[in-house]
């Protein structure tokens, strides 16, 4: 398959779903998302932000880590739990995005939006070719 980013968060239910709509919005390598303790669904506030910003988070169901198994992926935590669970066996880049979940507003969800927006931004023009246009 290539490699990957994996976009890694507790729950896998509003940052790194964010993380990984972005990325794939902006680039050509695949990004996919994952949790170290997923939750139910995906969070309603995080598909409503991301589509007021013209993304799309599909229908799927949080996934856990072990089922996105990383091989030459880069990964990266978007929280600092999931980052210290996946303790130093798993190498990964660390940004540490507060949880919009807990707080539960539109104002929340559209911080961690605009932070991961700009993260995202930054890694990919370190890491990845841009997409071509048709």
């Amino acid at each position: 398959m290539g490699p990957r980013v994996v976009f890694v968060c507790t729950a896998n239910s509003a940052r790194s779903q964010l993380a990984a709509a972005i990325w794939n919005q902006l680039r050509n390598i695949p990004a996919t998302s994952a949790g170290t303790h997923p939750g139910q669904r995906i969070h309603p506030r995080a598909v409503a932000v991301a589509e007021r910003h013209g993304l799309r988070i599909g229908p799927d169901r949080p996934k856990p880590l072990d089922e996105v198994v990383p091989d030459d992926d880069l990964v990266v935590a978007v929280c600092d739990n999931a980052h210290e669970e996946l303790g130093v066996l798993l190498p990964r880049l660390h940004w540490s995005i507060p949880d919009p979940v807990p707080v539960d507003t539109d104002a929340a969800f559209e911080r961690a939006y605009t932070d991961i927006d700009h993260r995202v931004r930054n890694l990919v023009d370190l890491y990845a070719p841009a997409k071509r246009e048709l």
